[in-house]
């Protein structure tokens, strides 16, 4: 039962917008546009397709793990720990040496299938937001808390602190690359 977390920890490190940009352009993500292995990053280098592309990819290589664990009849806390080492394995890809995406593909893609009530209400919100005189990926980040909330109103705790884990997770990630930007400019 505890190797699911590291399966699906080697699945995610498994970098959609890696594949998508080798396969369009030959290039290795890493060293194009902000230099994450990411959804944005493979949009901003290979258009609208590759977004896509590398959503779906990202998506896919969480859900499925996840979807098999839950098939097997494995307990809340595997689960959680599942998000933890899902976050973990695409920030941090063992297969590209410990660099990855920011993880909100992912993070969401736990979400979709562990809180899928909390997703939605993430969504509609997201829709609200759009409109605020916030950067849409600032407030997004903030947003995601959501599902997390969501788990622990509905009496899932133990998802909530997967949830909460894998979210912290994100968050250290797009820190992380923000501190790196800022000694890259200075």
């Amino acid at each position: 039962m505890w190797a699911w977390p590291f399966v699906i920890f080697l699945c995610t490190g498994i970098n959609g917008a890696f594949l998508v940009t080798k396969g369009k352009r030959r290039k290795d993500i890493r060293k194009l546009g902000s230099g994450t292995g990411g959804a944005r990053n493979a949009g901003r280098i290979g258009g609208k397709s590759a977004f896509i592309w590398t959503v779906i990819i990202d998506a896919v290589k969480t859900i499925l793990p996840l979807l098999v664990a839950i098939s097997t009849g494995v307990s809340t806390l595997i689960l959680a720990a599942m998000v933890v080492a899902a976050v973990a394995g695409h920030n941090w890809s063992i297969w590209l040496k410990g660099r990855g995406g920011k993880g909100v593909v992912v993070y969401l893609a736990c979400a979709l299938v562990l809180e899928l009530p909390g997703l939605l209400l993430l969504g509609l919100i997201a829709l609200g937001v759009k409109w605020l005189p916030v950067p849409f990926s600032k407030s997004m980040l903030i947003t995601m808390s959501v599902p997390i909330v969501s788990s622990f109103v509905r009496g899932q705790g133990v998802v909530g602190i997967g949830l909460l884990l894998g979210y912290a997770l994100v968050i250290y990630a797009h820190l992380q690359h923000r501190h790196k930007n800022k000694e890259e400019h200075l």
